[in-house]
């Protein structure tokens, strides 16, 4: 029998919060019949339980607000459903806060159920500022599509939609994410994007930087589509953090490197190996920290929706090595609600834009299991395994990861089986005494459903293909 002994004394990463974006669909979602945005708000965001003591929802604790370019004013994106808005009104000559009705909507749903943490992101600059007049490149865009000499008033903009959402309607954007995958292109004009070279991108963090009403909010760059490009490629690391201070602009950006993690998360793309070599890099970088930012599959095992349990596994086990071997400080997923054919969505929805069905997905639950028990401030903390396993020998097998209210006295504890079996545990703590363990199980049959509590030392099993928090009460041991 395996036995897992996770130490109150290990301290690993101070944890942010789990999150996912708005972007495209709850621009339409926001306005549907009050009675199923309220459902699908409580399903992303609820902590609380229901009638039936069933969960609510799955406790998020980051919510992305995507800042449109105007998009939606356009024909030119061949998606309708991945155009975006923008404040400007429709002269571009002033602000039209009553735009974006959805997305304002989800936010102060999420700001009423208890999320803190907000990120303001950007796919690209409004299109008066953008050379093209489009929200998206072309060949004729240069390193970037933001037009020359821009820069100040592209910071200006954003400034001044944090500052009306902080002083107007008091929601406090704790993080401005400017860049998305700068690396890409950005030409294929299905959704809004902008390319930057690390120059363009510096010149951007000044005028950012020049602005007072920004001076409370973390600007968080550089939202690399590739973990690769934080040391390799692009070197974002090195151009960012590193120490030629002529160069540097580490202090004016938080001290956090920021990714998503697309096209590493299978094993034969170098799920252990790549978040390895990640880890090892920050490292050299003392006090900084990496948070992985988007995420959902992509590719071929992106194709098809699906409800059930394959999937939800998948990215259970990519947030076990986001969170354990890379260090992530924070996880976010992409799209919180989907009408799309594809592996991208917790909630999805039929693709109607004023009403419409909404269907929960595994994947949801089994990102609960994360998002509703390791809540912001708690800390990643140390686990040991008597059977030795490597982190390589886990990725088809059981994977574990524990995390530490240290003020309440809760361990909280993430056990993701991959394999077709039953997998018998016992749990210790060190530092720690617990007199039992409250499991919460998501597989095939359950969503992230508690089951009868267990008492110290007794076995735990964690079913065949299946999710289980293990939450336990304690107080320290004294000596």
């Amino acid at each position: 029998m395996l036995t897992v002994t996770v130490s109150t004394e290990d301290l690993r990463q101070k944890m942010l919060g789990f999150g996912a974006s708005d972007c495209w669909s709850i621009q339409h979602v926001g306005q549907w019949p009050l009675a199923k945005r309220e459902a699908i708000a409580d399903l992303l965001f609820e902590t609380g339980l229901d009638c039936a003591d069933d969960r609510r929802g799955i406790g998020l604790s980051i919510w992305r607000f995507n800042v449109g370019a105007g998009s939606s004013r356009q024909q030119h994106i061949s998606r309708p459903w991945r155009r975006a808005d923008t404040f400007y009104n429709d002269g571009f000559t002033g602000y039209d806060w009553t735009r974006l009705p959805g997305q304002r909507w989800f936010l102060e749903a999420a700001e009423k159920r208890g999320v803190e943490r907000f990120i303001a992101f950007v796919n690209s600059p409004p299109i008066n500022m953008t050379k093209n007049g489009r929200a998206y490149c072309d060949a004729a865009s240069g390193s970037t599509n933001l037009a020359e000499g821009r820069e100040a008033d592209f910071a200006t903009y954003l400034a001044d939609v944090v500052e009306h959402f902080q002083k107007i309607e008091g929601i406090e954007f704790d993080v401005l994410s400017p860049f998305n995958e700068p690396q890409w292109d950005w030409e294929a004009g299905t959704q809004e994007g902008c390319r930057y070279s690390i120059a363009d991108m510096k010149r951007v963090i000044y005028a950012l930087a020049a602005e007072p009403g920004l001076a409370d909010t973390e600007v968080e760059i550089p939202e690399s589509g590739s973990i690769l490009d934080l040391w390799m490629g692009e070197k974002y690391l090195e151009a960012f953090f590193g120490a030629d201070s002529s160069t540097s602009v580490r202090g004016k950006i938080a001290q956090r490197i920021v990714s998503h993690s697309y096209a590493t998360d299978l094993p034969s793309s170098g799920l252990v190996e790549r978040r390895e070599e990640l880890r090892a890099a920050p490292d050299r970088y003392p006090g900084l920290q990496y948070a992985m930012t988007e995420y959902c599959p992509l590719g071929d095992h992106g194709r098809g929706r699906d409800l059930g349990m394959d999937t939800a596994l998948l990215v259970a086990r990519v947030m076990h090595f986001d969170l354990v071997v890379a260090g992530a400080s924070s996880w976010q997923w992409w799209l919180a609600v989907s009408p799309y054919d594809y592996k991208d969505g917790l909630v999805y929805i039929d693709r109607v834009p004023d009403d419409g069905d909404f269907f929960e997905s595994k994947t949801l639950w089994a990102l609960g299991n994360f998002s509703r028990f390791i809540r912001p401030g708690m800390v990643r903390i140390g686990v040991r395994r008597s059977d030795g396993a490597s982190r390589a020998d886990t990725v088809d097998g059981l994977m574990v990861s524990s995390f530490l209210d240290s003020d309440r006295g809760i361990v909280a504890t993430v056990f993701v089986n991959w394999s077709n079996r039953t997998v018998p545990v016992n749990i210790e703590v060190a530092g720690l005494r617990v007199d039992g363990w409250i499991p919460y199980v998501t597989d095939a049959a359950h969503d992230l459903s508690p089951f009868a509590s267990l008492l110290a030392g007794r076995v735990a099993e964690i079913p065949a293909r299946s999710v289980v928090t293990l939450v336990g009460n304690g107080y320290m041991k004294e000596g």
